[in-house]
């Protein structure tokens, strides 16, 4: 039998539709905005549903006109929330190396006439060049750590940037917020921006992956950053309660 959560998705299908086109967001951060997805991949997104801790997140820490990062930013809708979030005098710099996800990226930034969204097709990273980064299942899960043992990943050359350069260049300003999902990459980036978190103290959001825990852990507590849980809110001070889930780092006050 199936479950509720089945029924309202058949049901949604059923009067949405299955093809890709834009569409309304109806809740959520981001409502009002259009995105061009299909219902059957994407109702979440439609329902304004997806990731509510990070929505939460959004609403408490980030501020009209601030600056703020979108590491892993997929096909927007993160980017969006944001966009909303820091207002016209905000920034958001969105960062995606899959040319494919990058385009549906702009393509949604140019649906809603946003101009606050820049849009950076490279993996943030511990050094400026080129990378392999392997898409196995779907171009959301695409990993610069993960899949090296499957033989059904693709492998596509990407751009890797250090933010530390970018903003020592001024050409992408210090954040107060930063999102970071990079699947099992975060590690890297982090290496990439410490002296700009050293600075400029971001509040910073994580998800957790087992290849990057460590860097992360050692990384942000050693900058004087606290550790909680971004679905509970409770504090986490021991390193083996910091895996497979999502986390905010707060900078000390």
């Amino acid at each position: 039998m199936p479950s509720l959560r089945e029924f309202v998705k058949s049901f949604a299908i059923l009067i949405l539709g299955r093809e890709s086109k834009p569409r309304r967001i109806l809740w959520g951060l981001p409502s009002g905005f259009r995105i061009n997805v299909s219902p059957m991949d994407h109702l979440g997104y439609l329902l304004g549903t997806t990731e509510p801790h990070l929505q939460r997140a959004i609403r408490k820490y980030v501020a009209a006109g601030d600056a703020v990062y979108d590491i892993g930013a997929n096909i927007g809708f993160v980017s969006l929330s944001l966009s909303k979030q820091v207002g016209l005098n905000g920034r958001v710099v969105a960062f995606e190396p899959v040319a494919k996800n990058a385009d549906r990226l702009r393509e949604n930034i140019k649906l809603n006439h946003i101009a606050n969204i820049h849009v950076l097709e490279c993996a943030a990273s511990d050094r400026r060049g080129e990378a392999v980064i392997r898409v196995s299942e779907n171009l959301s899960t695409a990993s610069l750590v993960w899949h090296k043992q499957d033989p059904r990943a693709v492998e596509l050359t990407i751009k890797t940037v250090a933010i530390d350069n970018l903003v020592e260049a001024c050409e992408i300003p210090k954040p107060q917020f930063v999102k970071i999902d990079v699947e099992g990459a975060e590690g890297l980036a982090l290496v990439g921006m410490q002296r700009t978190i050293a600075t400029a103290r971001p509040v910073v959001f994580i998800e957790c992956s087992d290849a990057g825990r460590e860097t992360a852990w050692r990384l942000l507590t050693s900058l004087g950053y606290g550790c909680q849980s971004a679905i509970t809110g409770s504090s986490v001070t021991a390193f083996d309660d910091y895996r497979h889930s999502d986390f905010l780092w707060l900078p000390a006050s």
